[in-house]
C-alpha cells in the first residue's frame, strides 16, 4: 500500500499558516490534541457500492499540474470556475478552469504561475489572483475568458511574504457598486490592505486596514460581499473580520470585529479562513485552530451590520476543522478537514452533521449550485484534483459508505481511534439509533448533541453490522470490516507548526 501526503493548497493554507508564521520569528508550539478519530475508508475494491448519492470529477487534465484545488467559485453565469495547483511543492505552475454544472464537461488551461483565488463576473472577465510568479510583481490575471487574452494586473503592494513568495492570497468578491474586490492576504508593504479593480478600466486602488488594539498587522483574507453591501474580509492573524463599505463617499473605511475565540494567540491560535453571507442576514466565518490543545476550530456567526457582535456555534468536541463556508437552501455548508468530508449547519433547526465523504474532500473549495446542491473540492486516489457533487435527499444516506473499513492499528503500531459515519439527508429523521451485530469486534453509539454521526470504535479484527434505525423505524444495514494491519487509514494526525515552511502545513495521509 503506497503513502502519500497531499498538502492543502495555500489557499487554505493562508489563514492559519501564512498569517501564523510570517509575522512570527519563532514557531509555534506542535498540537497536542489526540487522534480522536480516523477516517473510515468505503470498502469499494471488494463492493463497489456507496450508501450516498455521491459523484465525483476530475479537473483540469488529472496531471502534475492539476493535484490540489486551491480555489473555487460559483460564476456569475453559473458555472463553476477553478483553480488548481502543482504537486511538485514550490513549483511555478497550475491550471485554471470553467465546469458546467449541467453539462458535466469543462475547459481548462495550463498557468506559468500559481494560482490562487478565482472568479468570473457579469462581462465574462475570469479574475486570478499568482499566488507566486516567476517576476517577483504582485499580479492579478483578467482572463476573456477561460483560454482567452490574459491582461496581467500589476497590484502596487510588496515585498510581500519572506521567503520568496510574492503573490496574492486574499480572495475576490464583487462589491456593491459592481467592482472587484481582493484581498492582498500577505505580508509586508500592502499585506494591510483590501483593494478594487475597475471592471473597464483595470485601474487598481487600495484601501488600508487598521491594526486593531494590541493586534497584529491585518492579513485580509477571504472575502464576502454581505447583506449590508460591505465587504466582509476574514483577518486570519488577528482572528477576527473587517467590514469595508464598498460604495458611496465612505468607501473604502472599515471597521475590525473581533471573533468570539480570539485574539489569535496562545494556546489555541485561532485563525479565521473562509466566510459567507447566509440568507438570513447573517455572515459566517470558518476558523481552524492551531497549535490547539482543546479542539480543531470553530465556526462563527454574527449580523451583516455596523458593530455587530459574533457568537460561536456550538460544535461537538470531536475535533470538527471548519476550513471554507457556503450558503444556500437554508443551510450553511463547510469543508471539514479534520475528517475530510462535509459540514452542514441547518440554519433553522441549528444542527450540525459532518459527512465523511467517499473520496477525500480537501482543498479549499466550496459552492452551492443553482438547485441548491453542495459541492466540495477533493483529492483522487490518482493524486489529481477533483469534485464531489454530494446530491442530498429526503431518503437519508450513509457517508461515506455502507461497506467500510477501519484499523486497529497505524503503519507504525500504534492504536488508532474510533472511526465517523454521518446521515446526510434534506430533512431530519432523527434521533438514530445503532447496535452492533458483534460488539467484540466493533462497538457504536450516537454522539450526544450530534444525532446524525455515529461513532464506531474498532474492538478486535472482523466483520461486524451495524444496524441504524431512524425515529420513522427505517433501518440501513453497515457493513464493517475491522483490519489488523498496517494499512493507512487516513487517521487525522495532529498538526506540526513549522514557522518557516506555510507550504507543509496541514499535511494528510492518504493511501492508494
Amino acid at each position: 500500500m503506497t503513502q502519500w501526503s497531499f498538502r492543502l493548497p495555500f489557499a487554505a493554507i493562508m489563514a492559519f499558516a501564512v498569517s501564523a508564521c510570517g509575522a512570527r520569528n519563532a514557531a509555534l508550539p506542535a498540537s497536542s490534541i489526540p487522534m480522536q478519530f480516523q477516517r473510515i475508508q468505503s470498502d469499494v475494491t471488494r463492493v463497489p457500492i456507496y450508501g450516498s448519492g455521491t459523484t465525483v470529477y476530475t479537473l483540469g487534465d488529472g496531471g502534475a499540474n492539476s493535484a490540489g484545488v486551491a480555489d473555487m467559485r460559483l460564476g456569475v453565469d453559473g458555472k463553476l470556475y477553478y483553480a488548481t495547483t502543482s504537486q511538485n511543492i514550490g513549483s511555478l505552475s497550475g491550471e485554471i478552469g470553467k465546469f458546467d454544472l449541467t453539462t458535466r464537461t469543462q475547459t481548462f488551461q495550463a498557468v506559468s504561475y500559481t494560482p490562487s483565488f478565482i472568479d468570473e463576473t457579469s462581462n465574462g472577465s475570469v479574475w486570478v489572483e499568482e499566488f507566486d510568479n516567476a517576476s517577483g510583481t504582485p499580479t492579478i490575471d483578467k482572463y476573456a475568458g477561460i483560454g482567452g487574452t490574459d491582461t496581467p494586473i500589476s497590484i502596487p503592494v510588496g515585498p510581500l511574504s519572506p521567503g520568496g513568495i510574492n503573490g496574492l492570497i486574499g480572495g475576490l468578491a464583487i462589491g456593491a457598486d459592481g467592482e472587484l474586490w481582493f484581498g492582498v492576504g500577505n505580508f509586508g508593504k500592502g499585506g494591510d490592505t483590501v483593494g478594487e479593480i475597475n471592471q473597464t478600466t483595470d485601474a487598481v486602488k487600495l484601501y488600508p486596514l487598521t491594526t486593531p488594539p494590541g493586534g497584529n498587522p491585518p492579513t485580509s483574507s477571504w472575502l464576502v460581499l454581505g447583506a449590508d453591501k460591505h465587504i466582509w474580509a476574514t483577518d486570519g492573524d488577528n482572528d477576527g473580520v473587517d467590514r469595508v463599505a464598498s460604495s458611496g463617499a465612505s468607501k473604502g473605511t472599515s471597521s475590525f470585529t473581533q471573533f468570539p475565540q480570539g485574539p489569535y494567540g496562545p494556546p489555541d491560535y485561532p485563525s479565521a479562513a473562509g466566510i459567507a453571507a447566509g440568507g438570513d442576514s447573517k455572515i459566517y466565518a470558518a476558523v481552524p485552530f492551531l497549535g490547539t490543545s482543546t479542539g480543531e476550530g470553530a465556526l462563527d456567526s454574527g449580523p451583516a451590520k455596523a458593530a455587530p457582535s459574533f457568537a460561536s456555534l456550538a460544535l461537538p468536541s470531536i475535533g470538527i476543522e471548519p476550513i471554507v463556508v457556503a450558503a444556500g437552501s437554508g443551510k450553511i455548508y463547510f469543508l471539514d478537514f479534520h475528517f475530510g468530508g462535509l459540514g452542514i449547519y441547518d440554519i433553522a433547526n441549528k444542527k450540525i452533521v459532518v459527512l465523511p465523504t467517499p473520496t477525500l474532500a480537501a482543498g479549499s473549495g466550496i459552492i452551492v449550485d443553482g438547485i441548491g446542491v453542495p459541492w466540495v473540492s477533493c483529492v483522487t486516489a490518482s493524486k489529481a484534483a477533483c469534485i464531489e457533487r454530494i446530491a442530498l435527499t429526503a431518503t437519508w444516506a450513509v457517508y461515506p459508505s455502507v461497506k467500510v473499513n477501519l484499523y486497529l492499528k497505524d503503519p507504525n503500531g500504534n492504536p488508532l481511534p474510533p472511526g465517523l459515519i454521518g446521515m446526510g439527508e434534506t430533512g431530519n429523521s432523527g434521533p438514530f439509533t445503532v447496535t452492533s451485530s458483534n460488539p467484540k469486534i466493533c462497538t457504536a453509539s450516537v454522539i450526544s448533541g450530534f444525532d446524525h454521526n455515529i461513532r464506531v470504535n474498532p474492538v478486535i479484527a472482523g466483520k461486524c453490522t451495524l444496524s441504524v434505525t431512524d425515529a420513522h423505524a427505517r433501518t440501513v444495514k453497515v457493513f464493517v470490516t475491522v483490519i489488523n494491519g498496517s494499512g493507512n487509514p487516513q487517521a487525522r494526525v495532529p498538526r506540526v507548526r513549522v514557522g518557516a515552511a506555510p507550504r507543509l502545513h496541514g499535511a494528510v495521509s492518504v493511501s492508494s
